[in-house]
């Protein structure tokens, strides 16, 4: 059908699917039939109607580029809404937009979640629709009632108009709300009512004519954004657009109030699958009518019953009847399914359990939101202590810099890689130090406390191999035996949890390297961007950004991807503060390395660990090759539903990018200690593995 375009819209919450649509938005349930999504259903159904490029998908941008990647759909394929407002606000973008191109086209749209038996008898029926919507008309089609629903929106059909691939095209004489048990009952008596599908039929420029007639906001809104299609005002403009238009449905705003209205009764195994009983009745049942997706179910004594799981699971059913079960990560419900329409209010008294940050900070009984606070200055502070530190010239003339450390001081090696590209570095998280090391090698001793074993084992194995050695920390064992051996050492204050010292530990190296003849680009760019941050994540300004990508981390396993070369080592700080401030599970990967065998995982990832979210590293330093790795492995996860985030580093350079990142995942790690109820301080693994040690006295000096 030339001329025809199919506008899918993908914006409901989903919330009578709660708690499956935590985990996977609506359209991307396997409910379509034949083990499809829903979306993938409804663009099936109507591809050989109007070819792959007449099909459009209207959503906000993160859930329009999920969908757009399930369909294989190109960008421009896509029409971005800036936040969901309603289904008027979408009809009138994506006809604005596609009636510029061709004024007389029709429109075809099309809920993202119906499932339809009889998908041929659809597309007849959706023929007969646009000969309608050639005369003029706004089409419906019209579901034949097959029982007195109280849960849909009826259309009185009126005479009839004429006959087209086999169905009658009748005109609509009224929209009329959800009616009560009675008034449905009468409707159904009376053969002339049909349920109101959503889907319909028109000319762009009939439907654009109504709105103007009928929602005045919404049509100056679209009137201004007609001079910025095509530019990159576009988005800003669209924007501007919704913040006027009426939030209304197309129903309510034009459709009960225009003219010409035309409606199609079409019998062909239609289904709004709006809550778990319309899933039940189109799923396949047992004798005892259960029905059971992703889930291996026993019953005994129990019927007429929907389990549904995400993560697939063996469950049981005793003496139980009518009941709607679904499990989805962190979250579980258990119903009668006659009432699978109340659903809407559990996901919603949990939704208004927003979080209360004010009573949650009482948690932080340790100051690590203070110490974070302070990371800025801290690395303004250290600068200026490494600046004048003083440090012989006779360690001058190495090639090669090799940390020594564990944990949260371990991490000052890899970030040093970062600040100095120019010249070689390690990082040693271990009893000993590689067989290479030599004299060209500049060997740094890192541990906060000064009472690491591995680090003091390591370092004084290094000694060995070479004279150009320093060490830095708060005091302990570490300051003795440098002032010992005659060892240059740096003292930083101390009082601070290893991991919350980091400032103090870079940054003096940073500053006392410059004296080496070393010196870091982007130091002051850096530290703005910082204190820039401080002040935006900070406890006082609340929500923030730290604190919303922390409730998307929650109740979820994080596995964080940085680059080889850049953000892997950001990357890792990320794992390694979710695990000891936010005491839960996280990894961590690097690119490119994880595309040649991690990815393999993800073929069982969505049945095994719903749970796991993806969070990419980016800055502008990444290797283009690593970029590209990156946006195919988004469509990689998005086709088979899998979670991810993405997060670009601030600034304009590599340390300022790389730190902002770093800066970032410490905030939301602590603020994620909270959602989880814990002090972000203590690390009571930790100090216990560190008893159980000290009970087996280890003599560095005695070797591995």
């Amino acid at each position: 059908m030339a001329g025809t375009y199919a506008v899918i819209l993908a914006g409901g919450k989903g919330e009578r699917l709660w708690p499956a649509t935590l985990a996977r938005p609506k359209p991307l349930l396997p409910f379509g039939g034949n083990g499809r999504t829903l979306i993938r259903a409804t663009y099936e159904r109507v591809l050989p109607l109007v070819g792959a490029e007449g099909i459009y998908l209207v959503a906000t941008g993160e859930l329009a580029e999920a969908l757009g990647a399930e369909l294989g759909l190109p960008p421009e394929q896509l029409i971005l809404e800036p936040y969901g407002k309603n289904t008027a606000p979408a009809v009138g973008l994506a006809a604005l937009l596609l009636g510029a191109r061709d004024p007389e086209g029709i429109m075809v749209v099309l809920p993202a979640d119906h499932r339809i038996e009889d998908e041929e008898a659809f597309r007849r029926a959706l023929r007969a629709a646009a000969r309608a919507a050639e005369e003029g008309y706004l089409v419906t089609l019209g579901i034949r009632p097959t029982y007195p629903a109280t849960g849909y929106g009826y259309i009185e059909g009126g005479e009839p108009l004429f006959t087209a691939e086999g169905y009658t095209v009748h005109r609509a004489r009224r929209f009329v709300e959800k009616p009560d048990r009675a008034t449905a009952e009468a409707y159904l008596s009376r053969g002339n009512f049909f349920w109101n599908s959503g889907i319909f039929i028109w000319r762009f420029s009939r439907i654009l004519e109504e709105i103007e007639r009928h929602l005045p906001g919404l049509a100056a809104g679209l009137a201004r954004l007609r001079e910025h299609i095509g530019e990159p005002s576009f988005a800003e403009a669209v924007r501007a657009a919704y913040a006027g238009a009426e939030g209304t449905s197309i129903d309510y705003g034009v459709m009960e109030k225009a003219e010409r209205i035309a409606t199609i009764p079409v019998s062909f195994g239609w289904s709004d699958l709006g809550d778990w009983h319309a899933i039940w009745e189109v799923s396949r049942k047992s004798p005892q009518g259960n029905a059971a997706a992703n889930a291996e179910l026993v019953a005994r004594d129990a019927k007429g019953s929907l389990v549904f799981s995400l993560t697939r699971k063996r469950v049981g059913l005793l003496g139980v009847d009518g009941l709607a079960v679904v499990d989805a990560p962190g979250a579980l419900l258990v119903a009668r399914r006659d009432r699978a329409q109340e659903v809407r209010e559990i996901a919603r008294a949990f939704a208004a359990r927003e979080h209360d940050w004010p009573e949650l900070y009482r948690l932080d009984t340790g100051g690590m939101l203070g110490a974070i606070e302070g990371f800025p200055e801290q690395c303004r502070e250290a600068l200026e202590r490494g600046r004048s530190a003083g440090l012989p010239a006779g360690l001058k003339g190495f090639t090669r810099i090799c940390v020594v450390g564990m944990g949260g001081s371990a991490i000052t090696g890899d970030l040093l890689g970062l600040a100095l590209p120019g010249v070689e570095d390690i990082t040693v998280r271990d009893y000993r130090v590689p067989d290479y090391i030599g004299e060209e090698t500049l060997l740094i001793g890192a541990s906060y406390s000064g009472n690491t074993e591995e680090t003091l084992t390591a370092f004084l194995q290094g000694l060995g191999r070479t004279r150009r050695a320093l060490g830095i920390s708060s005091g302990g064992k570490l300051r003795d035996l440098c002032r010992e051996r005659g060892i240059p050492w740096i003292g930083i204050p101390g009082g601070f949890q290893p991991r919350a010292a980091l400032g103090h530990l870079l940054f003096t190296l940073l500053g006392a390297l410059e004296g080496l003849g070393l010196r870091a680009e982007g130091l002051e760019e850096a530290l703005d961007v910082l204190s820039r941050m401080a002040g935006e994540l900070s406890p006082r300004v609340s929500p923030n950004r730290a604190q919303e990508l922390a409730a998307r981390l929650w109740r979820k396993i994080p596995v964080i991807y940085g680059a080889t070369g850049t953000t892997a080592p950001i990357a890792f700080r990320w794992r390694t503060q979710i695990n000891e401030n936010a005491k839960q599970p996280a990894f961590s990967a690097e690119l490119p390395e994880l595309c040649h065998n991690e990815i393999v995982g993800y073929e069982l990832a969505g049945e095994l660990f719903p749970g796991i979210v993806r969070v990419f590293l980016r800055t502008s330093r990444d290797h283009p090759r690593v970029a590209l790795r990156v946006e195919i492995l988004r469509g990689v996860l998005r086709r088979r539903g899998l979670e991810f985030l993405e997060l670009r580093g601030e600034g304009g350079g590599g340390l300022a990018q790389a730190l902002s990142l770093l800066y970032l995942g410490d905030w939301t790690s602590a603020y994620l200690a909270l959602l989880n109820g814990v002090d972000p301080t203590p690390v009571a693994p930790i100090s216990e593995l560190k008893d159980r040690l000290a009970r087996e006295p280890w003599d560095p000096a005695a070797g591995p």
